[in-house]
């Protein structure tokens, strides 16, 4: 399988390892699923992702969500169900990593599309906003 390039605002599918797992002691995630690539070095290879899941946010915590535009959604590939951008915690991992998963629907890729600019500079400044609120969980995989 090949890889395309891991820009900013490409959505991969990832095993990503929660905050709550990784505190469990787990070192894989308990299902694969949508992340946003929100920063990518490419002289290290350091890459970081905040994950997409179907959960809504908890009470209070709304803030921390960003909602996935259905069409968004549909444009991906992504279920009919309600996704959201989680900017509480995210991963960093060396790209591409053991934990890039193929999409269920093409076995020979991994990513399923790019998020447009708009909501790439709103997933930014969201992420900025809660880490300079307090830390922001990351697991180093």
């Amino acid at each position: 399988m090949s890889y395309a390039d891991p820009v900013p605002g490409l959505v991969i599918r990832y095993n990503y390892l929660w905050d709550r797992e990784k505190r469990d002691g787990l070192s894989f995630g308990s299902k694969d699923r949508p992340c946003a690539i929100v920063v990518y070095h490419a002289s290290s290879g350091d890459t970081i992702v905040v994950p997409i899941t179907h959960s809504p946010p908890a009470l209070g915590e709304e803030d921390l969500s960003i909602k996935v535009p259905p069409d968004l959604s549909r444009e991906l590939g992504l279920d009919d169900q309600s996704n959201w951008i989680r900017v509480s915690e995210v991963n960093r991992f060396q790209w591409p990593g053991v934990h890039l998963r193929p999409l269920p629907s093409d076995p020979n890729r991994y990513h399923y599309g790019m998020i447009p600019k708009d909501l790439f500079e709103q997933i930014k400044a969201k992420l900025h906003e809660t880490m300079k609120k307090g830390r922001v969980p990351l697991a180093k995989r």
